[in-house]
C-alpha cells in the first residue's frame, strides 16, 4: 500500500468525522522537539547514535448529534536523521468511527478506520527501516426491525477493506453480514442469539487462502451499581477455498469491576478464531484521546487465520493527583497455515502518574512480554522503561523531558540490544 493510498484513507475519515463546524468538536497538540538515540539502528554491536528532529500534529474529532456519532483520533509525525541514517519518515496513526442515522430507530449507517504502524518482519529489530502503515477499513448499514419492546432484532452488512504497506499477502476484501436477536430481560440484563457471515477475499492467491468465517452465538449481558458482565458462547466454522475447513468452540467473557468510584478492575478471556485484520478494527474504541507518540503495534500483520486463546486482568485508579494501572495477560495463537510459527505471550505492565504541582506532572512506566514461537524454539522478551515530566506554562503551552530505554533478548540476534531515548519538546493544544 502506497504512502498516497494511506493519505487518503485519513483525509477521508477526516472528513467523514469532522462535519459542521458548529456541531464538531476538535482538540489538538502541535509539538517539536529535539531527541537524543543512542543505538538508532537497534545493533547489538557498533551501535550508532543520532540526533533526530521531531514535529507533530496529533488530535480528536468527537460529534454527537440526533444525526451523526463520531470518535475520531490520530497523529502524524515527521522525522528528521541527523547523518541520512535513515531517510526522512512521515507515519501516521488513525483510529476513528462515524455512525450516521439515515432513520431513528430503523437505520444507521457506519464507518471504521484504522490506521497504525506494524512491524514487517516480527523477527527483526523495531528500526524504522522494519516499519509498515496497515490500514483496516469497514462501511456498511445496520437495519433495525421489530415493535416489540423488549424483543427486537438487527441486519447488518459490512465491506471491509485491509492494506499493508509493504506485506502484500494481507490485503483483501471482505463482505460481512450479521442477523441478531435482542431479548431485554429486565432494566439491566438481555440476551442475544447472533449469526455472522464473513467472506474474505485475498489479492494474493498464491500465498493467501480465501475462506468464508460462520458464527453463531449466544449473547448474555448484564450491568450492575459495581459490576459489569459479557459472555459470548457460540461455534465457529472456516471453510477454506483450498485445505481442510477448521470449526471450534466460541467463547469470549468481560466482567468489570468498580470496588470504589476512583478504580477499577477487568478480567476478560477469549478463545477463538482471529486474524490481523479482526484485532486491528477491534482496538477501534469508544473514547478518542490524542495520541502522544506513534508506536510500533504488536500485531504480526499476515493474512493466516489462527486459534487465540487469552487471559488479562487489568486494575486502574484515577485519583485526585495519581494515577495508576497494571495489567496482566497470556495469549497463546495457534495458526492454521503451517508456515506461521505459533505464538505464546506472557507480558505485563504498570504506569504509574502524579501531579508534583498545579502545573508539573510526573509519569512513570514499565512493561515487559515474552514471546516464545513454539515450532521455532525462539524465545523473545523485551523490556521498556521510562519517565516524563511535563511542564504547563500556560493554557496552550507546555515542555516535556521524556526517557526511555527498550531492551530485547533474542536468539536471532545471539546477544542483547538496547536503546536509550532522551526527548525534549515544546507543544501547543487548542484547548
Amino acid at each position: 500500500m502506497t504512502r498516497n493510498r494511506i493519505a487518503v484513507a485519513v483525509a477521508a475519515m477526516l472528513l467523514a468525522g469532522v462535519g459542521p463546524a458548529h456541531a464538531a468538536r476538535v482538540d489538538y497538540v502541535l509539538d517539536a522537539g529535539v531527541e537524543y538515540d543512542d543505538n538508532v539502528r537497534l545493533s547489538a554491536v557498533d551501535p550508532i547514535d543520532q540526533r533526530i528532529l521531531r514535529a507533530g500534529l496529533g488530535f480528536t474529532a468527537s460529534e454527537d448529534t440526533s444525526t451523526i456519532q463520531t470518535r475520531v483520533d490520530g497523529r502524524i509525525e515527521y522525522r528528521n536523521f541527523e547523518d541520512d541514517v535513515y531517510s526522512d519518515s512521515v507515519e501516521g496513526t488513525l483510529a476513528g468511527r462515524l455512525n450516521w442515522i439515515m432513520l431513528p430507530e430503523r437505520l444507521n449507517f457506519t464507518v471504521e478506520n484504522s490506521l497504525g504502524l506494524e512491524a514487517i518482519d516480527r523477527f527483526d529489530t523495531d528500526s524504522p527501516d522494519n516499519r509498515q502503515q496497515v490500514n483496516v477499513f469497514s462501511a456498511g448499514p445496520t437495519l433495525h426491525f421489530g415493535s416489540a419492546q423488549t424483543l427486537r432484532g438487527q441486519a447488518q452488512l459490512r465491506y471491509i477493506d485491509t492494506q499493508a504497506e509493504v506485506t502484500d499477502e494481507f490485503d483483501s476484501q471482505r463482505l460481512a453480514l450479521a442477523l441478531r436477536a435482542i431479548k431485554e430481560l429486565d432494566a439491566s440484563s438481555n440476551l442475544s442469539g447472533n449469526v455472522q457471515k464473513q467472506r474474505v477475499d485475498y489479492d494474493n492467491d498464491l500465498l493467501s487462502r480465501d475462506h468464508d468465517r460462520l458464527d453463531a452465538y449466544l449473547r448474555y449481558e448484564r450491568n450492575y451499581a459495581k459490576f459489569d458482565l459479557a459472555v459470548d458462547a457460540g461455534y465457529s466454522k472456516l471453510d477454506f477455498k483450498t485445505g481442510a475447513d477448521r470449526s471450534n468452540p466460541l467463547l469470549r467473557a468481560d466482567l468489570g469491576w468498580r470496588p470504589t468510584d476512583r478504580s477499577r478492575f477487568v478480567l476478560s478471556a477469549a478463545s477463538e478464531f482471529s486474524d490481523a485484520a479482526s484485532d486491528n478494527l477491534g482496538q477501534i474504541g469508544d473514547d478518542a484521546q490524542i495520541p502522544g507518540s506513534i508506536e510500533t503495534g504488536d500485531t504480526t500483520v499476515t493474512s493466516s487465520v489462527y486459534e487465540i486463546k487469552r487471559l488479562s486482568l487489568a486494575y486502574t485508579f484515577t485519583g485526585t493527583r495519581m494515577s495508576f494501572s497494571a495489567e496482566g495477560r497470556t495469549e497463546d495463537l495457534d495458526y492454521l497455515d503451517a508456515l506461521q510459527p505459533d505464538e505464546e505471550i506472557r507480558g505485563g505492565g504498570v504506569s504509574f502518574d502524579y501531579l508534583l504541582q498545579p502545573t508539573l506532572r510526573l509519569g512513570i512506566y514499565a512493561d515487559v512480554d515474552r514471546t516464545r514461537y513454539t515450532q521455532a524454539g525462539i524465545t523473545d522478551e523485551t523490556r521498556r522503561i521510562g519517565a516524563r515530566l511535563v511542564k504547563q506554562w500556560s493554557r496552550h503551552w507546555g515542555t516535556t523531558l521524556s526517557y526511555s530505554r527498550y531492551e530485547r533478548e533474542s536468539p536471532v540476534f545471539s546477544s542483547n540490544i538496547d536503546q536509550n531515548l532522551v526527548y525534549l519538546s515544546v507543544s501547543y493544544r487548542n484547548r
